[in-house]
């Protein structure tokens, strides 16, 4: 008996076999198949989960920064009243307490929310900007002001303090690296302006 011939008399076992041998395979692939896509709706779960914590930590660092930058306003309205009530005492002791709520608290959370965006908006050039127009930007006016207010002449005058408070400009290197990252005309403008009215130079970006 041939080759052939021995095929076409156990042909119903040849066929049966590969028939098995399609269906092992097909279930093979769908079973992989449906593993990778398991894998993948895992992979996708995760990913909302840590992008709704990375929201929810947006926000909380938000409504810290209001919270601090509203603490600052008020100390200033404070110092307003206690200098025009001549209190020496009251006014050094606001005028100390300015400084200090600036740089250890609302410098300090305005850093850590700069830095989350920076690293959330990084690839997405036009969400950066407006964080810089809506948060950096703000920061570094208010920041002016706390530094307007504490060195005012007439504060200054009535203290009898000759030396004004100066701040490093590492305080504020972050919001000016993150007005540099996606800049614009305008940004770079408003940036150096920024820059002389905290008493800082061009060379300090280098």
């Amino acid at each position: 008996m041939t080759f052939i011939e021995a095929i076409q008399a156990d042909w119903i076992f040849y066929v049966v076999n590969i028939l098995v041998f399609i269906v092992v395979v097909l279930v093979t692939w769908l079973y992989v198949r449906g593993q990778q896509m398991e894998a993948i709706a895992k992979l996708q779960a995760q990913l909302q989960q840590i992008q709704l914590q990375q929201n929810d930590k947006l926000f909380s660092l938000e409504d810290e920064y209001k919270l601090k930058k509203e603490r600052l306003r008020l100390i200033i309205k404070d110092m307003e009243a206690q200098l025009q009530a001549k209190d020496v005492t009251m006014l050094q002791s606001r005028r100390n307490e300015l400084s200090n709520v600036f740089v250890m608290e609302y410098r300090e959370t305005m850093h850590r929310y700069a830095r989350l965006a920076d690293q959330y908006y990084e690839l997405h050039p036009p969400k950066y900007q407006e964080f810089v127009r809506n948060y950096i930007f703000p920061f570094l006016d208010t920041s002016r002001k706390v530094l307007a207010a504490t060195n005012a002449p007439v504060v200054m005058s009535t203290l009898g303090e000759t030396i004004p408070i100066q701040y490093s400009y590492k305080d504020f290197d972050f919001a000016f690296d993150m007005i540099r990252k996606h800049p614009t005309f305008n940004f770079k403008k408003e940036m150096m302006a920024y820059l002389k009215a905290l008493g800082f130079s061009k060379k300090d970006l280098d």
